[in-house]
């Protein structure tokens, strides 16, 4: 409980995130003909908002089990590099503790995992674990809650899949103020730019995947 009065306040700017983008997410399962249920089922289990608005999509035109597969990959191999970062500094934790903190490491969360230590480095896993599961609440109470929204309100849903492009991109600017390791983020757009004139819009987001992939660890074994 200390340590979830201690984190609180941090997680208050995404909790108001959190408050809009779960809102936007269950209005679109709701647009898509879906209970709040489903919206629970989604946000409680996939914990990724980025594919859980793709997987809105499925609902009309859904993919076979391998586009699937394929598609989650794409979205969600960025967790691979959260997880990877996470090893060292859970390694104490028990492994309960490290699992939940992995399935509750959204974009926004994982920022405040690898800076919420006393200077501003990795927290330890009460902090991540706190943090965590508060901003895991507030996601999945605002998914449901937008549902509701959608019920009693005639919104229009179109262009709301877009919160989630803004949200990446704020939450890019804000790392690159924070800290003086850029080559990261160099790295992610100038692989995704060098993927797309190579393999087109269809098919860049794997191989681009890979390039990030295979840079960060290079990086990362050379910066330790």
């Amino acid at each position: 409980m200390k340590a979830f009065r201690k984190v609180f306040p941090r997680t208050v700017p995404i909790l108001i995130t959190y408050a809009f983008l779960g809102m936007g997410f269950g209005v679109l399962v709701k647009s898509a003909g879906q209970s709040g249920l489903v919206s629970f089922l989604m946000s409680f289990f996939i914990c990724a908002g980025a594919m859980q608005f793709a997987t809105v999509g499925l609902f009309a035109e859904p993919l076979s089990v391998l586009g699937l597969v394929i598609l989650t990959l794409s979205v969600n191999l960025r967790y691979l590099f959260y997880t990877l970062s996470l090893l060292t500094p859970l390694q104490k934790a028990p492994l309960w503790k490290q699992a939940l903190i992995a399935h509750f490491a959204s974009d926004e969360t994982f920022s405040l995992y690898v800076t919420g230590g006393e200077d501003g480095s990795v927290a330890d896993a009460d902090y991540m674990f706190a943090v965590g599961a508060l901003n895991f609440a507030y996601w999945v109470v605002a998914s449901v809650l937008g549902v509701w929204v959608g019920t009693l309100l005639p919104i229009d849903a179109t262009g709301i899949d877009f919160l989630m492009t803004a949200l990446f991109i704020v939450t890019v600017i804000d790392q690159w103020e924070k800290t003086d390791h850029h080559l990261p983020t160099l790295l992610g757009f100038g692989a995704s730019v060098a993927s797309l004139l190579v393999f087109g819009p269809d098919k860049f987001i794997l191989p681009a995947m890979a390039i990030i992939l295979a840079g960060n660890l290079i990086y990362r074994r050379k910066y330790e």
